[in-house]
């Protein structure tokens, strides 16, 4: 019985030593690097577009008090803008984009990946209802 809190530290710390090698081992694959360097590239280029597309949209508001007419979906143009912003807030911020830069984590690149196309798709979709403007 005295022998099982030595036991126990020694288990939890084999334990430790293994997932740190098992992150290492991972993080230093082949292809990490370009992976993270695409991912950065492809959030700026979305990041441009969001704020270019809510850009154009606040021009067209402005230029004609379009701000209260129905645009799309039960949506006015005022509301629609700011569904754009906030998406932008919730899945485009610069704060987001310092944590991926920032970060060496597989697991959170494949997360942020799978946000970036998700993005894509509602910004070309924005862009295809826009582009009647």
């Amino acid at each position: 019985m005295p022998l099982f809190p030595d036991l126990t530290i020694v288990i939890v710390l084999c334990g430790g030593v293994i997932v740190y090698l098992l992150t290492k081992l991972l993080n230093s694959r082949a292809g990490y690097k370009e992976r993270k360097s695409y991912l950065l590239l492809q959030y700026q280029n979305l990041r441009k577009k969001s704020l270019q597309l809510q850009e154009n949209l606040s021009q067209y508001i402005l230029s004609g008090d379009h701000l209260k007419e129905t645009f799309t979906d039960g949506m006015t143009y005022g509301e629609y803008l700011k569904y754009l912003q906030k998406n932008h807030v919730k899945n485009l911020s610069e704060k987001g984009y310092a944590k991926v830069k920032n970060s060496n984590n597989r697991l959170q690149q494949k997360k942020v990946g799978e946000i970036l196309s998700e993005q894509e798709i509602v910004l070309k979709d924005a862009e295809d209802k826009l582009k009647l403007l």
